[in-house]
């Protein structure tokens, strides 16, 4: 059984989970987080579970992360560990976990779908020496021999996950992702997914690719104090009533100018360059300095696309980046001045895939879950009112109808109208 748990941040969804492990405590349970620190949180919550963080810094295992968690899921033990480590899990892995019951719980979305960067001459070496094959434009390992060093990395990959090429259109490119398996997800008795805009997230599609269903589930505090999951919806919490009051969105025409077309400020409108780039660097330092000037530099917050960051950094705030797609931090909750620069679009590559499995994706949907994810890593968190400067129109749109949305609602899994 697959439960999603789609409600906004700050309803309880970790704690509810927290009080789910604590009240079956004969039940075996992996519990993946996108930080260590919450793993930390879960081991330290749940005491009578005795959740262990598997660790690379044990001889007995290689000083290997896979070899410890691979003896810990032998020996039936309570997991607490990251997205990138669940997703190297072995076929022996997921076969203990299928014997042993376990209960899986996936805090925030993991990402289905990873670019690989390998050229197509190493994938036809590959393929012309036995060592792999191709069914529909998907790779799989069928000779796990290999053991040098040039293609070491693929190899590994391999054994746990199979590879897919997608040709990029008119482009001619020819693009490699690696894709989670579906018994990454089957092998456990039950799956608790805890997220906010599931429709727009890649597990979702990837659900719906593999045909598996799931009952959605919210969350309500009981009159012991402690958050307890129920029937969908749950409840709201009472700040989201109050958000247009406590997100102060920067609205001035001259400095908004330059994103007033869908697309500006995209990843592709960054690769074209040129003096748009250098004006929206001077419109991020004018807001900086005029209208924030009495902001110390470590209360201000700004994101995009990792490859800008040269380009639009700027005294004040360079040392205040945070990818526009973080959501595995909580270190800058005392933030209250944000930047969020990007136009977010779902990468060409990954669209193509899930519209040949039949997904149609809603890119706006899906550039909002990335930005609420973001602008939840600041003081909004805390209750704490914010101020945020989002050149793009249609981003800024998205987020203006959202709180609109879910202030007058509650309906906090409102999709962008």
């Amino acid at each position: 059984m697959i439960k999603v748990c789609d409600c906004v941040m700050g309803s309880g969804k970790t704690e509810a989970s927290i009080t789910y492990m604590n009240e079956h405590p004969d039940d075996k349970f992996i519990y993946i987080t996108p930080f260590l620190e919450e793993a930390a949180r879960i081991k330290r919550c749940c005491p009578a579970l005795h959740f262990v963080e598997p660790s690379d810094g044990i001889a007995e295992f290689n000083f290997r992360k896979s070899d410890h968690t691979a003896y810990l899921i032998h020996k039936g033990k309570n997991i607490a560990t990251t997205h990138q480590a669940f997703k190297r899990y072995t076929a022996d892995m997921l076969e203990d976990i299928r014997k042993k019951g376990y209960r899986l719980i996936i805090d925030e979305n993991v990402d289905i779908l990873e670019e690989y960067d390998v050229h197509p001459d190493d994938i036809e070496l590959a393929l012309r020496a036995g060592y792999i094959s191709e069914e529909d434009d998907t790779f799989h390992l069928i000779d796990g021999s290999y053991g040098g060093r040039a293609l070491k990395e693929m190899f590994d990959f391999l054994r746990v996950r199979d590879l897919i090429c997608i040709d990029e259109g008119q482009k001619g490119l020819r693009l490699y992702y690696w894709i989670l398996p579906s018994d990454l997800i089957t092998s456990f008795k039950d799956v608790f997914i805890l997220t906010y805009l599931f429709e727009g997230q890649n597990l979702h599609h990837f659900l719906r690719i593999n045909g598996l269903p799931y009952e959605l589930m919210g969350v309500n505090k009981d009159d012991d104090g402690k958050f307890r999951f129920c029937e969908y919806p749950g409840y709201t919490p009472e700040y989201i009533k109050h958000l247009g009051d406590m997100i102060n969105i920067l609205d001035s025409p001259k400095l908004n100018g330059i994103g007033e077309k869908r697309t500006a400020l995209s990843m592709t409108w960054f690769n074209n360059g040129g003096e748009p780039v250098e004006e929206l660097r001077r419109n991020i330092d004018n807001v900086v300095r005029h209208y924030w000037a009495d902001v110390p530099g470590d209360k201000i917050l700004w994101g995009g696309f990792k490859d800008q960051f040269n380009k639009l950094k700027g005294k004040g705030y360079t040392k205040s980046f945070l990818v526009f797609n973080a959501k595995a931090t909580n270190e800058y909750r005392d933030r209250y001045c944000l930047v969020y620069v990007p136009n977010i679009f779902m990468n060409v590559g990954m669209k193509m895939f899930y519209k040949k499995n039949g997904i149609e994706v809603d890119e706006d949907l899906y550039a909002l879950s990335v930005m609420v994810q973001w602008i939840w890593r600041s003081g909004i968190r805390d209750g704490e009112k914010i101020n945020i400067y989002i050149p793009s129109k249609r981003m800024r749109d998205l987020l203006v109808r959202w709180i609109k949305s879910v202030s007058e609602r509650g309906d906090t899994v409102a999709k962008a109208e």
